[in-house]
């Protein structure tokens, strides 16, 4: 598949899951085996530019999206049935989720393809979304996620016309 056609899917895939996101909490299942896609669109479009950081962020931000979609799929599924609490590798799951986002933000930022605040977006989403799901209710998180991960989306959608290697650098 060439790089164009991974970037429009990748592109359609984040925003279908920012839209997904937001339908708490049916979509997030599907919304989180479809970050899968979306990453890979993502590092079609920037895998001339970054380097191991990147690498290592797409591949954390992949398994543990497949590991948290198991883990809240079962928790749906199952509920308080097996345990009043969700598993402790769906936590883990989390945490992998998290520091995944973080390098592939920080690499996004290095990588200059991007808007800057696709970075900044990339670090920040998920922690703020976590943080606000404390005083605000549990859904709330996965609103923020949502709007971020739509915004991202579209960003990556409308980069699909040109081929990655030609992307022009951010001007600073």
């Amino acid at each position: 598949m060439s790089s164009s056609k991974l970037i429009r899917l990748g592109g359609l895939a984040t925003m279908v899951g920012g839209v997904l996101f937001l339908a708490v909490p049916f979509g997030v299942v599907v919304a989180l085996l479809l970050m899968p896609v979306g990453m890979v669109g993502f590092h079609a479009l920037q895998r001339q530019s970054y380097g191991r950081m990147g690498l290592a962020g797409l591949w954390l931000v992949v398994a543990t999206s497949l590991v948290m979609a198991w883990g809240v799929a079962a928790y749906f599924i199952w509920g308080d049935f097996l345990q009043a609490a969700p598993p402790v590798w769906l936590g883990l799951g989390l945490v992998g989720l998290l520091v995944g986002l973080a390098l592939y933000g920080v690499a996004t930022l290095q990588a200059r393809v991007l808007p800057r605040w696709c970075g900044i977006a990339f670090i920040a989403a998920l922690p703020v979304a976590v943080a606000l799901s404390g005083p605000l209710p549990f859904g709330f998180a996965f609103v923020v996620f949502g709007l971020v991960w739509l915004a991202l989306g579209y960003t990556l959608w409308t980069r699909r016309g040109a081929p990655a290697e030609q992307q022009p650098r951010r001007v600073r």
